[in-house]
C-alpha cells in the first residue's frame, strides 16, 4: 500500500463519509468546502427536506462503524399513510416483513459526520475555501494534481494550492470539479435537467402536549395528481413537510394570503388543522419563501485522470426514491471494494478509478431514471385502484416466488441490488403484471358474458 494525499471538495454527507473511508486505510485526507461550517447554521437555515437512510446506505456506514449511531438520530418508518381529500386515511406498509426506511434531518447528520471525522480521524476541515481548478502533471509514471481554492474565512481574500495524488468530487449537483473538467473536455457525456416542478417545506409541529399529532412511524403523503404534500417523523415529534408542484401552480397559490389558504383549506384541510393559518400565512407569505428546484444529471464517466466525482456530483436525482443518499453512500463503499480489489497504491490508481466508472455509470443513470418514474407514482397513482391492484398482483408473486420475485420498491430500498439490475427487473415485472390484470380483466369479461347467456339468452 502507498499512502496517498487525497483531496475531497466537498464537506456535504457523502464527502465525510468518502474521507472516513480513506482515513480508516491510511491515507493523508483534507477535506475543503466552499460554505461555512454546518454546525453553526441557525435552526432556520438548516431546515431542508428529510432524508431516508435504507439498508443499501447502512450497509455502507457498517463497513466504517457509524451504522448505530447515524440510525440512533433518526425515526424509523415502516410505509406510507395516504390522505386523500376528503380526510381519509389509507395505511400502506413497505412489506410485510415490516421492513422500514430511518427518516433523518440532513444537516443535524452533516453535523455529526463532520464531527466524527475531524475528533475520530483527525480529519482537517478547511471551510470557506471555493474550489477554482486543478492543474494534473505526470510525475514519475503516476498524476499529480494541484487543486486551487479562494479562501474567503479570513479578513483578507487568499489562494490557496493543495496537492494530490487522489481528488474526489463530492461538492454536490453544481460541482465545480465536475465543470472544471468539462471545461477541459475529460467528461465524454454530461447532461442536466432543471424539472419544471418546485418544491416548498413546512414543518409539522408536535402537540399541546407534546406528542406527536400524527402516526409517527410512518411516512404521510397527501397525492393530488399534477402534485403532492409529503411528511417525514421526526425525533422531537414533529413532521418535516415538502409541497411539491408544477412551478405554474405554484405561482399562482403564493400570490397572497387569501389564494394560499383557500388552496390548503381545499387541498389539505386535515393538515391546515395541525398547523393553523397563522402558521401558513406567517410561513409562506410573511416570510416571502422561495420555492426550490429539482435538479437531475447525468455523466460518463465518473473519472478523468486521477479525478472522480461521486454522490450528486455525478449522479443528482430528484428526491423521490429517498436514494439520493444511499446511492452516495453507495459509492463509498464500492470505491472501497475496488481498492481492496487492485490494491491502495498510486500506480494502480488509474485502474481503480476507471472499474468505478464502469461499474457505477449505468446505475447512477438508473437510479436517476426510476426516481422522477416514483413520483408519477407518488403524486398520483398511489391514489388510483390501479395501483393498488399492480401492488395486490405484485405482493402475491412475491410470497408465492419470494426467491424469483422481488418487488421493485423491495429491490430498490431494501437489498444491495445494482440499481441497473433494479430497473430491468423492474421493467420485466411490469410486462408480466399488466399481461396479468389483462388476462383478468378478459376471463372476468368473459365470465359475465357466459352468465348473461344461460341466465338471460338460453332461457
Amino acid at each position: 500500500m502507498d499512502k496517498m494525499d487525497v483531496v475531497i471538495v466537498g464537506a456535504g454527507l457523502v464527502g465525510c463519509v468518502e474521507g472516513i473511508y480513506l482515513k480508516k486505510r491510511g491515507h493523508n485526507v483534507t477535506i475543503y468546502e466552499t460554505f461555512e461550517d454546518p454546525r453553526t447554521w441557525s435552526e432556520e437555515r438548516a431546515r431542508s427536506i428529510n432524508l431516508t437512510m435504507s439498508p443499501r446506505g447502512q450497509f455502507a456506514l457498517r463497513e466504517i462503524g457509524l451504522e448505530d449511531k447515524v440510525l440512533a438520530q433518526g425515526i424509523l418508518a415502516k410505509g406510507r399513510i395516504v390522505h386523500d381529500g376528503k380526510g381519509n386515511k389509507f395505511r400502506s406498509p413497505y412489506n410485510e416483513k415490516g421492513e422500514g426506511i430511518v427518516s433523518l434531518r440532513r444537516t443535524r447528520l452533516n453535523a455529526f459526520l463532520i464531527q466524527e471525522a475531524e475528533e475520530t480521524y483527525k480529519i482537517p476541515f478547511h471551510f470557506r475555501h471555493t474550489f477554482e481548478r486543478c492543474d494534473t502533471s505526470d510525475q514519475h509514471g503516476a498524476p499529480t494534481t494541484v487543486c486551487v481554492f479562494r479562501n474567503t474565512s479570513g479578513e483578507k481574500e487568499t489562494m490557496v494550492k493543495a496537492q494530490a495524488d487522489l481528488v474526489i468530487g463530492s461538492d454536490g449537483a453544481h460541482s465545480v470539479v465536475r465543470q472544471d473538467l468539462q471545461n477541459k473536455r475529460k467528461i465524454g457525456m454530461f447532461q442536466q435537467e432543471y424539472h419544471d416542478h418546485g418544491y416548498m417545506e413546512l414543518v409539522v409541529p408536535s402537540g399541546n402536549d407534546g406528542q406527536p399529532q400524527m402516526e409517527l412511524d410512518m411516512l404521510h403523503i397527501w397525492p393530488r395528481g399534477e402534485f403532492m404534500l409529503i411528511t417525514f417523523p421526526n425525533l422531537d415529534n414533529t413532521f418535516s413537510g415538502t409541497l411539491f408542484m408544477p412551478f405554474e401552480k405554484l405561482d399562482e397559490v403564493m400570490q397572497g394570503e387569501e389564494v394560499l389558504l383557500k388552496f390548503f383549506n381545499a387541498e389539505f384541510p386535515d393538515l391546515v388543522r395541525l398547523v393553523g393559518e397563522s402558521y401558513l400565512k406567517r410561513h409562506f407569505v410573511e416570510k416571502k419563501k422561495r420555492p426550490g428546484r429539482l435538479i437531475s444529471n447525468k455523466v460518463e464517466p465518473y473519472h478523468a485522470d486521477n479525478i472522480v466525482l461521486i454522490g450528486d456530483a455525478a449522479h443528482a436525482m430528484v428526491p423521490f426514491y429517498g436514494q439520493g443518499m444511499n446511492a452516495g453512500f453507495e459509492d463509498c463503499l464500492i470505491l472501497d471494494r475496488i481498492f481492496q480489489k487492485y490494491g491502495h497504491s498510486k500506480a494502480n490508481l488509474g485502474r481503480v478509478l476507471k472499474e468505478f466508472s464502469r461499474v457505477r455509470c449505468k446505475d447512477g443513470h438508473a437510479i436517476s431514471e426510476m426516481a422522477f418514474k416514483h413520483y408519477v407514482e407518488l403524486r398520483s397513482d398511489i391514489a388510483g385502484v390501479t395501483f393498488y391492484m399492480r401492488k395486490f398482483v405484485d405482493n402475491m408473486l412475491f410470497r408465492l416466488l419470494p426467491k424469483t420475485w422481488v418487488p421493485e420498491y423491495t429491490m430498490v430500498a431494501f437489498t444491495d441490488m445494482p440499481y441497473s439490475v433494479c430497473l430491468k427487473e423492474t421493467e420485466r415485472q411490469s410486462r408480466i403484471i399488466t399481461s396479468t390484470l389483462i388476462f383478468c380483466g378478459i376471463a372476468f369479461f368473459g365470465i359475465l358474458v357466459a352468465l348473461f347467456f344461460k341466465f338471460w339468452v338460453w332461457p
